[in-house]
């Protein structure tokens, strides 16, 4: 991970990004020794310093020769969290309207996407969750399950005898399960693997397939249970 790759993500251009950094580093500097330092031509340091100027990124010393400074760390911190906080009600109140769709499985590919996906399907459960998957599945996805836990039915299945609260209920079973797949509410599923460079999950709300999975899960439960005896 790199610092350049993160001003991008808040919408900071090549230039702009290389331009900051180097502000951050050496302090006050002028155009021209912003140039000097990242070997690019003046005109378009000229141009990223008024745009980061307009963006609050960097203020700029009057004097004799004008020199600009980057924002501290704490105040871009600050106006980064204002800003996402602005976003975010926008796409609450502006997000259109949906058309409901009926397509029958949707894969998300990616390790990135699959695990956010399954993190908000988590977060998005409204009654009770099945889980199977392994011990380091579930390390990933603590957070959220812990989230939901207080009012939500969660069961899970793993190899392990893992706690996680006293309220959700988790199934030992001997061998590693492979993969993760998880019922939510009992009207769509996820199944897929989260290796990291083969990531990929199928989603689902077709009735056939989450009855098949509910089903066994249940002739999963129930085994465990006779082994018990």
């Amino acid at each position: 991970m790199d610092f350049n790759n993160t001003l991008h993500k808040l919408g900071f251009t090549p230039i702009e990004a290389t331009v900051f950094i180097t502000l951050c580093k050496h302090g006050a500097l002028s155009g021209y020794e912003v140039a000097k330092l990242t070997g690019i031509s003046r005109s378009n340091i000229y141009a990223a310093l008024y745009s980061l100027q307009e963006k609050g990124k960097c203020q700029v010393s009057e004097g004799e020769t004008a020199k600009y400074i980057a924002i501290s760390k704490e105040e871009l911190l600050l106006s980064t969290k204002r800003e996402l906080i602005k976003t975010l009600s926008e796409i609450e109140q502006l997000y259109p309207s949906p058309i409901e769709t009926h397509e029958p499985y949707v894969t998300i590919r990616g390790y990135d996407n699959v695990l956010n996906k399954i993190k908000n399907s988590i977060l998005l459960c409204k009654s009770h969750l099945y889980l199977l998957c392994s011990s380091s599945c579930i390390d990933l996805l603590r957070d959220e399950l812990l989230t939901i836990s207080s009012n939500r039915r969660i069961t899970i299945i793993c190899e392990t005898n893992i706690y996680l609260n006293e309220q959700i209920i988790v199934y030992n079973r001997q061998k590693d399960p492979k993969g993760i797949h998880l019922i939510i509410d009992t009207n769509s599923v996820i199944t897929g693997d989260l290796e990291k460079e083969h990531a990929q999950c199928l989603f689902s709300k077709n009735d056939s397939l989450v009855r098949l999975m509910r089903e066994s899960f249940v002739t999963e439960l129930d085994m465990i249970a006779l082994k018990k005896h």
